[in-house]
C-alpha cells in the first residue's frame, strides 16, 4: 500500500475514490490549503459514502480521518466494532487508490460518561461507556500500526490534561467549563492542541502549495468553536491551518 495521511482525531473516520494527476512542483512560496471536511452525526460508513464528492474530488496530497465516536456512542448511529474497523480500512485503501499521499489517523478522546448516558440513554452499553469507547479507539491504533501511518494521538493529549473528568480545566466541554452538558465535544484549547498535534505529525510530508483534508464528524467540523466547518477560528483544522502559515513566514 502506499504511504497515507489522514485527516481524519479519530472523529466524528468517510470514502470515495477518484485519481490524482500529476501536477507541477508548486513555488516555493504557494500556501499549504487546510480544508475542513467535518460533518455532524456521521460515522464511517457516512464517510465512505461521502469520500468521493467531499474529499477526493478536492484531489488532496493529504487527508487526516477522524471517525469513531458516533459508530461508537451515538445510539442514533451505532455501528459495530467489526464494521467500524472494515470500514476505516475500506476509507484508508480508497484515499490511497484515489491518489493521496498521506493518509493519517486520530484518536478517539474519551467522553464524559454522565453527560453521554443521560443523552443516550438506550445505548447498549452506557453500563461502561468508556470501556465501549476504547475498543473503537483501539482499532485505530491497530490500523496505524499495521499499514503504518501517521497516528495523531487525541486520546494522550486529553488523558494527559486530567481526562473526561468535570471540571474548570477539562478538555471536553463541560458545565464547570462552559460547554454545558456536552462530554463529547472538545474546548477550543483542546482543538488548539489537536491542531498543534496534527501539525507536528504531518507537516515534514506536506510541501508548499499541497491540500490537506480534515475528514471526520462534528470533532472536526469543530461543534461549538468559532469557526465551526471551517479552518479559521477555533477548531482543528484552523489550528492546523495556523501551524503551516506560520511554517511558511520563518
Amino acid at each position: 500500500m502506499k504511504k497515507i495521511i489522514v485527516t481524519a482525531l479519530a472523529a466524528c473516520a468517510l470514502a470515495a475514490s477518484g485519481g490524482l494527476a500529476e501536477t507541477p512542483a508548486p513555488s516555493s512560496g504557494a500556501r499549504v490549503t487546510v480544508v475542513n471536511k467535518g460533518f455532524s452525526g456521521r460515522n464511517s460508513r457516512d464517510g465512505l459514502r461521502l469520500m468521493d464528492k467531499e474529499v477526493l474530488a478536492l484531489k488532496p496530497q493529504h487527508v487526516i480521518v477522524f471517525f469513531g465516536m458516533n459508530d461508537a456512542m451515538n445510539s442514533g448511529n451505532l455501528l459495530p466494532l467489526a464494521d467500524y474497523e472494515a470500514n476505516l480500512r475500506t476509507l484508508v485503501k480508497r484515499l490511497a487508490d484515489g491518489g493521496v499521499k498521506t493518509v493519517a489517523l486520530v484518536t478517539i478522546n474519551p467522553v464524559i460518561e454522565e453527560y453521554v448516558r443521560a443523552r443516550h440513554p438506550k445505548h447498549p452499553q452506557k453500563a461502561n461507556l468508556q470501556a465501549c469507547l476504547a475498543a473503537y479507539d483501539q482499532a485505530v491504533r491497530k490500523i496505524a500500526q499495521e499499514d503504518k501511518l501517521p497516528l495523531i494521538d487525541l486520546r494522550e493529549i486529553i488523558e494527559k490534561h486530567g481526562g473526561a473528568a468535570i471540571s474548570e480545566t477539562c478538555l471536553i466541554r463541560c458545565e464547570k467549563n462552559g460547554g454545558g452538558r456536552d462530554g463529547v465535544h472538545l474546548t477550543p484549547a483542546a482543538y488548539a492542541l489537536l491542531g498543534a498535534r496534527a501539525f507536528a505529525v504531518v507537516s515534514d510530508r506536506v510541501k508548499p502549495g499541497d491540500t490537506v483534508v480534515c475528514f471526520g464528524d462534528s470533532l472536526t467540523f469543530g461543534a461549538g468553536a468559532q469557526g465551526a466547518g471551517t479552518a479559521t477560528g477555533e477548531t482543528y483544522p484552523a489550528a492546523l491551518q495556523r501551524g503551516f502559515d506560520g511554517r511558511k513566514s520563518e
